[in-house]
């Protein structure tokens, strides 16, 4: 077995974040699990969305800088041991990582929808320097019936998954994000300038097939974990991707996959300045397969379907752990809903023997009675956290 890291958070500062005008939680170093229940709209889930908010991205509600500010007050400071500097919000956190004990911050400007970043007092412009101290899988409602929704989220899925094991992944996404906006921009205004329009190809080209390589590798190593079940109670997910790119990938090699796709961006100029779609590492999408019952995830029952869900994110925090020596924090918001207490027992047991920091949220605190003992426990009323004291 590799030699692996905690990682965990041992205080978290709020400022005017969502519900929160002011939160300071002070946590044991002990990186047990933390349950934190209330009532629905008590700001449980707003606590993990700012924990989210402290690896690369949006967040786990995908949500704009500007909409997270509380709607009072304006210009506070980060904590002094993150640096000043006047914000709309922030959150804060002192962590324990691999490479020690850090201090992060994060939030925006008044007026700017450009995030701030701190590590350590010093500025950085760069979200992913954000990977090296802290990474975070997490689960949401929203997910629930992820299998039968829309690809766009089943792809931020796939892309949190890969970006959790690459911490390059999702400046590529977004650089190849960026050229691509630039390059239909640039057809529908019927700005055929062939210097220019070939140079944002370069760069769909590059980031794109690296994207779909670096989807192929992480699950395919999540694939090997899935093969080792931890229980019978949960079931064996069979991933497949369905992307153009990754497709090819499989069976060519990736100079002949750049060529390729090269020309397919040429040759889909017309197209999409008439106002056509281009397909790519954009439109990918994927499908699971329940080993067990040779089911599509998406005919299984809710239930299941959440099972299968869990799997794939316990295999590859065990990927992760075993082949990176880190260990991922583990957000999982309503995580009772829709499993049953044997399955729900054993998912409990799983996460209490794991070294890493896990965040759940439920309305109903009866449903974490089997962690009594093994996590800390904290009611959260009207955006106010209080330890609880459990027999």
């Amino acid at each position: 077995m590799a030699f692996f890291e905690k990682t965990g958070i041992t205080h978290l500062r709020l400022v005017n974040f969502r519900s929160y005008a002011r939160l300071d939680l002070t946590l044991e170093p002990t990186c047990m699990p933390i349950v934190l229940t209330g009532h629905n709209g008590a700001g449980k889930t707003n606590i993990l969305e700012a924990i989210s908010f402290l690896t690369p991205g949006r967040g786990l509600r995908s949500a704009r800088l500007t909409d997270v500010a509380r709607r009072e007050n304006a210009d506070i400071s980060l904590p002094s041991d993150v640096g000043v500097l006047p914000v709309r919000w922030s959150v804060a956190a002192q962590i324990i990582s691999p490479l020690g004990k850090v201090s992060i911050g994060t939030g925006t400007q008044d007026g700017s929808d450009r995030r701030q970043i701190r590590i350590d007092g010093k500025q950085t412009t760069k979200q992913a320097d954000l990977s090296q101290y802290i990474r975070c899988l997490w689960l949401t409602p929203a997910q629930d019936r992820l299998f039968c929704g829309d690809p766009v989220s089943r792809r931020r899925f796939l892309d949190r998954l890969v970006g959790a094991f690459d911490a390059t992944h999702a400046t590529r996404l977004s650089d190849y994000n960026t050229a691509l906006k630039q390059w239909n921009s640039l057809l529908r205004e019927g700005r055929f300038d062939t210097a220019w329009l070939e140079g944002l190809e370069a760069q769909l080209v590059a980031n794109g097939v690296a994207i779909a390589a670096s989807r192929l590798d992480v699950v395919s190593r999540i694939q090997n974990y899935l093969a080792v079940a931890e229980s019978d109670l949960f079931p064996t997910a069979e991933i497949h991707l369905t992307g153009i790119l990754e497709k090819e990938l499989q069976t060519q090699a990736a100079v002949d996959v750049e060529d390729m796709f090269a020309l397919r961006l040429k040759q889909a100029r017309k197209v999409c300045a008439e106002g056509g779609n281009l397909t790519g590492p954009h439109t990918a999408d994927f499908t699971v397969i329940h080993q067990q019952k040779n089911r599509d995830a998406g005919l299984c029952s809710t239930g299941e379907q959440k099972a299968l869900l869990l799997s794939i994110i316990l295999a590859e925090m065990r990927a992760m752990m075993q082949e990176q020596g880190l260990s991922p924090l583990l957000l999982l918001d309503e995580v009772a809903a829709h499993l049953d207490s044997r399955r729900r027992n054993v998912l409990f047991d799983i996460l209490a023997q794991r070294p890493a920091q896990v965040w759940m949220t439920g309305t109903d605190e009866s449903a974490f009675t089997y962690l009594t003992g093994r996590a800390s426990f904290f009611d959260v009323e009207e955006s106010q956290v209080h330890l609880q004291q459990v027999a």
